[in-house]
């Protein structure tokens, strides 16, 4: 039953698609109807539509962009066209009507303007020459240019208003067009090697084109600005804080020995992201601030605002354009070079990060994580039948809305962790150990800041690497419902005993690095 509603709304959807692409071909190229009442018919106005390909050819955009001149016919022809170009177009066009076509010219702005242009024939699509308009319209005085409407008293969006549009939506194709690709050089080991790459105007020209700007990555989750204070002073206590967690972690380390490299524990340099123009080196830590502090260092690589939140592309893919992975060669040499750099991570409380991963990939319905979460449904039917995922889909079917689709349970989530990880399997990157997936023990960082304390730490890092006149740093959270830290109780208190006690082993590095307490959601499973 749940297939057929699904498969009648794929097929209505589809329906509707088609639809809506007929009538707009037909709108575009035929113009509107006519409507007939009776034996007499009486012609609507139809707009002769002067599509971005005829702009194109003509190539007359550099003028700006002024009011509409409109050319309307007085209904004594069979067609009932209306032609609206724009003055600063008039002066540069030819244009010559199809034979048989009647015209009386009616300007909007001046009576001399009018007789002017009434000596000019009318132009119908695609009839777009080069002569006879030239000499009429050299002859229009200044006055002829009708001026744009004082604020206050703008008027709906007529013909002119839409051709306005057309015409910017031009440019954006010609900047497109036009955009120059820089030739770049780069040397490796010995070798140059030249390249070309879109630059900056066309990469937005480019994100314009593709209609990105639209929706796009600010449409998929919560952004915040950030004000950075125009001067700021570190404190004692801050300076204090951030050596003793400094010197806690190499404590912890040298505890359990994991401060010594062998053939199978080494540092983990594929998640690091070096910039050498800034000096900073950051080893991202998913859910523990990583969107945040993707699009800081994308704004310090040349991406622009308006590409970083309207692009289709998430933060880490725009991101491993520009920083390469480096290899544990290139981060150790970068880590020991007399210019050296200020390196850090986000550190996170491990049961709400992994609270938070749950969220955002599994509960949410991630398309990403679906086949996943069928595995876990598959495996654990003994823990539950799973929740109702987090969203509602976006349609109904007939008035009725569609069920919901069926997640796995957080106790069912955390039990495929627990027995992959017991078979020694790799786990997601978004519910790694941070003392695995950074390896803190191997690296020497500067800084450890954490989310708890994210502001300060943020500013500590955005002025001490003095990139606070360079970036323009926003908040973003992917979660568009309560915090996690708010409800990361209501899912760990859903765990057993055992399960806990699993968790506590797989994040015992984090959680003793890191100083998180977790005792408050060890005591609500027992209790």
């Amino acid at each position: 039953m749940r297939l057929r509603l699904r498969l009648r709304s794929l097929f209505l959807l589809a329906l509707l698609s088609t639809c809506v692409v007929i009538y707009s071909f037909v709108g575009v190229h035929f113009g509107s109807h006519l409507e007939l009442s009776g034996e007499s018919h009486k012609a609507r106005r139809v707009v002769a539509r002067i599509t971005a390909d005829d702009l194109i050819a003509l190539g007359r955009y550099s003028d700006p962009v002024a009011a509409p001149i409109v050319i309307q016919n007085n209904g004594r022809n069979a067609f009932g066209i209306q032609t609206i170009v724009n003055s600063s177009d008039i002066r540069n066009l030819d244009i010559s009507a199809p034979a048989g076509i009647e015209t009386s010219a009616k300007s909007t702005s001046t009576a001399g303007e009018t007789s002017l242009l009434s000596q000019a024939p009318l132009v119908a699509p695609g009839s777009l020459s080069a002569s006879p308009l030239k000499e009429a319209s050299r002859a229009l005085p200044p006055a002829a240019v009708a001026a744009p409407p004082a604020e206050g008293n703008e008027k709906p969006c007529d013909g002119g208003c839409h051709f306005r549009r057309l015409r910017e939506q031009s440019l954006a194709v010609l900047s497109q067009v036009r955009a120059r690709k820089i030739e770049k050089t780069l040397e490796k080991d010995g070798k140059i090697t030249r390249t070309l790459i879109c630059d900056q105007a066309c990469r937005l020209a480019q994100l314009k084109n593709r209609g990105a700007h639209r929706g796009g990555y600010s449409s998929r989750v919560q952004v915040e600005n950030v004000t950075l204070p125009d001067s700021w002073t570190v404190t004692r206590e801050l300076v204090d804080r951030l050596t003793a967690r400094r010197n806690h972690v190499q404590k912890v380390c040298k505890k359990y020995g994991l401060n010594k490299p062998t053939k199978t524990y080494q540092p983990n340099a594929w998640e690091f992201l070096i910039n050498a123009k800034f000096g900073l080196v950051w080893c991202n830590v998913f859910k523990a601030a990583s969107s945040t502090w993707f699009y800081n260092f994308n704004l310090l690589a040349g991406f622009t605002e308006q590409e970083l939140l309207h692009a289709k592309e998430t933060p880490i893919q725009l991101a491993r354009k520009r920083y390469a992975r480096p290899t544990v060669e290139e981060l150790q040499q970068v880590l020991n070079s007399t210019r050296q750099p200020l390196s850090f991570l986000i550190a996170r409380h491990p049961l709400q990060r992994l609270v938070s991963g749950y969220r955002d990939k599994i509960l949410s319905g991630n398309r990403y994580y679906s086949k996943l979460a069928r595995t876990i449904l598959r495996q654990y039917r003994d823990l539950g039948k799973g929740e109702e995922r987090d969203k509602p889909q976006a349609w109904a079917v007939f008035g009725r809305s569609t069920p919901r689709s069926i997640v796995p349970s957080f106790p069912q989530f955390v039990q495929y962790l627990l027995d992959e990880s017991a078979r020694g399997h790799r786990l997601d990157e978004h519910w790694t150990p941070v003392s695995e997936f950074c390896t803190p023990c191997l690296v020497d960082f500067d800084v450890f800041a954490k989310v708890e304390t994210m502001e300060e730490d943020g500013n500590y890092i955005i002025f001490s690497a003095g990139i606070q006149d360079v970036i323009k740093p926003k908040r973003i959270n992917r979660s568009r419902n309560e915090p996690t830290d708010a409800v990361a109780d209501k899912f760990l208190c859903q765990l057993s005993p055992r399960q806990m006690d699993g968790l506590l082993k797989l994040y015992k590095y984090d959680i003793e690095l890191f100083e998180y307490d977790v005792s408050k959601y060890v005591n609500c499973t027992r209790s």
